[in-house]
């Protein structure tokens, strides 16, 4: 059975098409209803300005990106593939967002920038508690105390992927991520785990590169 996508629906999902494309800052309600052929009149109908739409847009996209690793992290794979399954959502995640989607939640909407480094920051802690407690015991990772493992990850995560890092650096954030993951992961796999890493990262090729 076709799924029948309501109209308010249809107006985030083109919006945030558009918005990570081209940035939010510069487009207007006018463009948006022009280019989805509707009126205004039907977009204030359930977003009753520019920033309430780019809540929802932004509520709606970091909702479907938690969703995708909470069915990576529940599967039945072992801690590396689902740590390189991690890594290849979030850089495609990434590559589908424009330096004007970046720079305008930097300059244009600051709350909305700090709210992601916050759920992100939430996020990783969550998925590497439970890829740690999963590969000590596949023997995959190291003896090494969980706390001081993800709290260490957290903070390099976090110290090289906020947006001032990212925008006055020559390096974008596929590179910072595959440089932090390869020094952390070379520092705290096993023999077997760094073998299991090694066949993993086939599967998904370019993760890392």
């Amino acid at each position: 059975m076709q799924e029948i996508i309501s109209e308010q629906d249809k107006i985030l999902e083109f919006t945030h098409d558009k918005f990570i494309r081209e940035g939010f800052y510069r487009t207007s309600m006018d463009e948006i209803a022009r280019d989805m052929q509707i009126s205004k009149k039907t977009i204030y109908k359930f977003f009753p300005s520019k920033e309430s739409l780019l809540e929802s847009v932004f509520e709606m996209r970091t909702r479907k990106v938690q969703l995708i690793l909470n069915s990576i992290v529940d599967s039945d794979e072992d801690c590396i593939t689902k740590f390189v399954m991690i890594l290849h959502t979030i850089k495609k995640n990434a590559m589908n967002c424009s330096e004007s989607w970046f720079r305008d939640l930097r300059l244009h909407a600051p709350h909305l920038q700090k709210k992601l480094e916050d759920i992100r920051a939430k996020k990783i802690y969550q998925i590497m508690a439970k890829l740690v407690e999963q590969g000590k015991k596949e023997k995959l990772i190291e003896n090494i105390p969980p706390l001081v493992l993800i709290t260490a990850y957290v903070g390099a995560i976090e110290g090289v992927t906020n947006a001032d890092f990212i925008m006055n650096s020559k390096f974008t954030m596929q590179d910072v991520l595959r440089i932090t993951a390869e020094i952390f992961l070379n520092g705290f796999l096993t023999p077997q785990g760094r073998e299991k890493y090694s066949s993993s990262k086939k599967k998904f090729e370019n993760v890392l590169q």
